[in-house]
C-alpha cells in the first residue's frame, strides 16, 4: 500500500540550506549498527555517478553490507568524465569545483592538493564582436560589473518574482543602462553583450528558467572556478571511493555492475521488496532502491516504475527542466595564440547571426584556452541547436569552428585544427542532457527538487516477525524508493557537490530509519 508523505529531511541530516558535509551527521560504528540490524537489508542504487557513489560509500561507512550499484554505461562517474586528449586530459562534463565554503567536494579533496584556481578565466578573456571588433577592457568590465551586481542581489529580489530569469536580467540591465553614468554605452552593443551572458548562464534563461527558482540556488563562497590541474575531475572519484591509482573504486570495487540497463521497477510487492528487472535476464531483489539516475533518464523512462510513481513525484519529474550544453574541444598542431591569451567570449551581432549559413554556429558563445593543454581551445555551446551539434560530422564541425574563429579573429592566421571533438550528453541514453534547472512550470505548480527528493513510502510487514499470524505482524512505514542526484538539491542543483550531498542525504535517511 502506497502512502505519500510530505517531504521532510530526517533530523539526523538536517542542516542549514540542506548542506551535508563529509564530517557531519552519522558515522555509525558497524558493530553498533548490527545491534539494530537483525537482518542486513539489500540496498540497490541505480546509477554510479557522483550521487550514487557518495550514497554507497556513506552506507558502507554506516555499516550496511549488502550495497550494490547498477550502472547503464560502461564506466562510473556519470556526468564526471575525464578523457585523454592532445597532450593531457580534458573533462567532457563537470570541470570545476564551484566554491570553497559549504562545498562537500572541496572539503573532501582539500587536503590532497588536487585543485588550483583558474584565475578568473571568464573575467579576463577578450570580449569580441562578430565583426572582429574587440570591446575595450574598461567597457567590458563595466558591463560585467552591472551584471555581477544584478547577480549578487538576485536572492533578495527573486523570491516572489514571476516570469523567466532572462526577463529579470533584461529588465534590471536596462534599468542600470538608463542611469546617467551609463548612457554613453551603445545600447545595441549592450544588448549583444547581454545575449552572450545569457548563453553563459545555460541557454534556457529566456525560454523557461524560472526567476524565482533561480534565486534558490546558493553559490558557495570562495573561488568558483577551481580546476583539477592536469588530472581532471576523475581524481575526485578516487577520493570519494577511498581508492588509489591502482584501484579507482576503492571499497566499492566489487559492488558495481556496469553495462546493466534497467527495464522495470516493481515496488508494490506484498512482502515490501522491490524487484528490478534488467536486460539480459538479470534481476535484483532489494529492500530499498535509491534512484540516482539523471533527470533526463527519469523523464524518458517514467514507465520503468510499476505501478506509476505518485502524482507529486511525476509532476516534479515532468516540470523540472533539463538543460542541453555542449563542449567542443579543438586541438591544433601548434598554438596560434600568445602565452597570456585566455580566449574570447563571442558577442554575436544580429546581422551576422542572420547571415550565417551554419545555423548552429551562433550557439557557440566562446572559445577558451584549456588549462594544462597548450594546443587546445574549448568552445561552449548553449541554445536551440545544441543537440544538433552533437550529431554533426567532425569535418562539418571543424568547418563551423574555423568559420567562427576567422569571423571573430580576422587578423589572426589560424591553421586548420588537427582534431575536433564535441560532447554528446544530450544523445547519451545514460544521461539525455546536462543538468537540471527550475522552470516556470515548477513555480506555477509548486513543485521542484524538494518534491523530487521525497521518498516513496509503503506499508510493509516487519519480516523478522514472520512467524506470527499475519494479522498480528507489526507493520512498518518504509521508504522503499529513494531519490538522489543534483536535480533533488534545492540549493545546489546542477553541481557535483549538490549531487554528492544528495547521495549522503539518502544514505543517512536509511541509517536513521533503521536506527529508529
Amino acid at each position: 500500500m502506497l502512502i505519500d508523505i510530505p517531504f521532510k529531511i530526517p533530523q539526523c541530516c538536517s542542516r542549514k540550506r540542506n548542506s551535508y558535509h563529509a564530517s557531519d551527521g552519522i558515522r555509525t560504528d558497524p558493530k553498533r549498527l548490527g545491534q539494530f540490524l537483525e537482518n542486513q537489508p539489500n540496498l540497490l542504487i541505480l546509477g554510479a555517478g557522483a550521487a550514487g557513489l557518495a550514497c554507497a560509500v556513506e552506507l558502507k561507512n554506516n555499516g550496511f553490507q549488502n550495497v550494490r550499484l547498477v550502472e547503464m554505461s560502461d564506466r562510473i562517474g556519470g556526468r564526471i568524465r575525464t578523457m585523454k586528449f592532445a597532450d593531457n586530459y580534458v573533462d567532457l562534463g563537470a570541470q570545476w569545483v564551484h566554491g570553497q565554503q559549504n562545498n562537500v567536494v572541496y572539503e573532501m579533496v582539500g587536503k590532497h592538493n588536487l585543485l588550483e584556481s583558474t584565475d578568473g578565466m571568464f573575467l579576463h578573456v577578450d570580449w569580441i564582436r562578430s565583426n572582429g571588433e574587440r570591446i575595450s577592457r574598461p567597457l567590458a568590465k563595466k558591463l560585467v560589473n552591472i551584471l555581477s551586481e544584478i547577480f549578487t542581489k538576485r536572492r533578495e529580489e527573486l523570491v516572489n518574482r514571476e516570469g523567466t530569469y532572462g526577463e529579470y536580467l533584461m529588465e534590471k540591465f536596462n534599468e542600470e543602462l538608463s542611469k546617467p553614468c551609463f548612457r554613453h554605452i551603445d545600447h545595441e552593443l549592450a544588448a549583444e553583450f547581454l545575449r552572450t551572458f545569457k548563453k553563459m548562464e545555460g541557454g534556457t534563461v529566456d525560454t523557461d528558467m524560472s526567476a524565482a527558482g533561480y534565486g534558490t540556488y546558493s553559490p558557495c563562497p570562495g573561488d568558483c572556478y577551481l580546476n583539477w590541474r592536469d588530472k581532471g575531475f576523475r581524481q575526485f572519484l578516487r577520493v570519494l571511493c577511498n581508492g588509489d591509482e591502482m584501484n579507482l573504486l576503492g571499497e566499492l570495487k566489487d559492488c558495481i555492475d556496469l553495462n546493466t540497463r534497467v527495464l522495470r521497477i516493481e515496488w508494490d510487492r506484498l512482502d515490501g521488496s522491490v524487484l528490478v528487472s534488467c536486460e539480459n535476464d538479470k534481476s535484483y531483489l532489494a529492500d530499498h532502491v535509491i534512484v540516482t539516475v539523471s533527470l533526463g533518464v527519469l523523464k524518458k523512462n517514467a514507465k520503468f516504475f510499476h505501478p506509476n510513481l505518485p502524482q507529486t513525484k511525476r509532476k516534479a519529474i515532468n516540470f523540472l527542466g533539463f538543460a542541453h550544453i555542449c563542449k567542443i574541444f579543438v586541438e591544433f598542431e601548434e598554438p596560434f595564440w600568445h602565452d597570456n591569451w585566455l580566449g574570447f567570449n563571442a558577442v554575436w551581432r544580429s546581422e551576422d547571426i542572420n547571415q550565417t549559413q551554419l545555423e548552429w554556429v551562433p550557439d557557440i558563445y566562446g572559445f577558451y584556452v584549456y588549462a594544462y593543454q597548450p594546443r587546445v581551445l574549448m568552445g561552449w555551446a548553449a541554445g536551440s541547436y545544441t543537440e544538433q551539434i552533437e550529431s554533426i560530422d567532425s569535418k562539418v564541425l571543424a568547418q563551423g569552428v574555423m568559420y567562427m574563429l576567422k569571423l571573430f579573429l580576422p587578423q589572426v592566421q589560424i591553421p586548420q585544427p588537427k582534431r575536433v571533438l564535441s560532447t554528446k550528453w544530450s544523445s547519451d541514453p545514460a544521461h539525455l542532457g546536462a543538468y537540471s534547472y527550475p522552470t516556470l512550470l515548477t513555480q506555477n505548480y509548486n513543485t521542484g527538487p524538494e518534491q523530487l527528493a521525497q521518498p516513496v513510502y509503503m506499508f510493509a510487514f516487519e519480516r523478522n516477525k514472520a512467524t506470527l499470524p499475519w494479522n498480528h505482524m507489526p507493520i512498518l512505514v518504509r521508504p522503499i524508493i529513494l531519490f538522489a542526484g543534483e536535480a533533488t538539491s534545492s540549493n545546489y542543483y546542477s553541481t557535483v557537490h549538490g549531487a554528492v550531498e544528495s547521495g549522503i542525504r539518502e544514505a543517512r535517511r536509511l541509517t536513521g530509519f533503521y536506527q529508529n
